[in-house]
């Protein structure tokens, strides 16, 4: 058995599997559509099913994200079905719930599986994991038989070759990653009807028929002295920025700039440089105090969207609109955040820069 597996009463050991389902160094891409359709076919065809429950961390919109859609792989590969149920244990979390959906992943998009919501987890299931919540840094473990339940990101040893490991500490994923894990978002994470149709309006009136450079200028706590991780030290440098943008721009003289950023500061810095090119998507962005707060666990998050009023669910539903126009963009510019990864890992044709320079 791997290590890194946890239990809890009534828990039952398990093991990632050896089957040859996914285990082939990557899957080859050119049969991913395919391959994937077939391993969740199997899933559904189990009886009884057996549910491959994803809970929530403490992190970023986009690191829970990359943490589904490693684990979708995961799942059916071991024949398992995901459902994912995100909690009182993520800031974008509201007690009453947000656009009709009591789970998280439920505000902004639609079950990983059809006609499989997070209410489909039973009340005995729902108890183990209350009971005996699972560790980030461990696998998971099975609260019943038939459901296994995990928070872990999908980065562990023993998934090589299993789930897709996101290069979150450099933002540049290679394009056989992207192309895997592009088919895993275009048929797993699909954003709801209400958040699509906000991205076509906006795309119809500001962008259509246009060539737009995409920025993603990701600030607040990720540059804040409160960061400690040595990769996001130094990540934001609008003069960098500048010059990138500049260099394209060049090369497409009539381009228009899409700017999507946390930081009011960053976004009026750039209106100045390059004027009524730039376009940018109606947010709730920091604008002045304290960059960095903490999240329901402790974990440093952006003090903005913080409040407690709801801010932190909007803040959701606004970032994955720029993140899916940022995938009809020509060209990312980015200092290597979850957000603009994702992008990446979505799209994979899209050109990019990534402006933070890792020593």
């Amino acid at each position: 058995m791997l290590s890194g597996l946890m239990s809890a009463t009534p828990a039952k050991p398990s093991k990632v599997s050896e089957s040859p389902s996914w285990r082939t160094t990557r899957p080859q891409n050119s049969h991913l559509p395919e391959r994937l359709d077939s391993a969740l076919a199997l899933a559904l065809a189990q009886e009884p099913r057996v549910l491959h429950v994803i809970r929530e961390r403490d992190v970023g919109l986009f690191s829970l994200l990359q943490q589904v859609m490693a684990n979708i792989p995961w799942a059916l590969h071991e024949k398992r079905l995901p459902v994912v149920d995100f909690r009182d244990r993520t800031a974008y979390w509201m007690p009453e719930g947000y656009r009709g959906a009591s789970s998280v992943w439920e505000y902004y998009f639609e079950p990983v599986v059809a006609d499989l919501p997070s209410s489909a987890i039973s009340d005995f299931v729902n108890t183990a994991v209350e009971d005996s919540y699972p560790d980030q840094n461990e696998l998971g473990f099975f609260a019943t038989d038939h459901a296994f339940v995990s928070n872990h990101f999908g980065d562990h040893p023993g998934l090589r070759g299993v789930a897709p490991s996101v290069p979150y500490s450099t933002g540049n994923p290679d394009q056989s990653l992207r192309e895997w894990t592009s088919a895993i978002l275009s048929r797993f994470v699909r954003p709801r009807a209400y958040i699509c149709d906000k991205v076509d309006s906006f795309f119809d009136a500001h962008m259509s028929g246009n060539e737009v450079i995409g920025v993603h200028a990701r600030g607040t706590d990720a540059v804040s002295t409160r960061e400690t991780r040595a990769y996001r030290q130094g990540s934001l440098n609008l003069e960098r920025f500048e010059d990138v943008i500049e260099g394209l721009l060049d090369e497409r003289p009539a381009a228009k700039v899409f700017v999507a950023t946390d930081a009011q500061s960053s976004l009026d810095r750039l209106k100045t440089r390059f004027g009524e090119r730039v376009i940018a998507y109606d947010v709730v962005r920091h604008l002045d105090g304290e960059a960095a707060g903490s999240g329901p666990t402790g974990a440093i998050m952006p003090a903005y969207i913080l409040a407690g009023d709801g801010t932190a669910a909007q803040n959701g539903e606004d970032a994955i609109v720029e993140y899916l126009l940022l995938g009809r963009c020509a060209h990312l510019v980015h200092n290597g955040a979850g957000l603009a990864t994702t992008v990446l890992l979505r799209n994979p044709l899209v050109p990019h820069t990534n402006t933070h320079v890792r020593a």
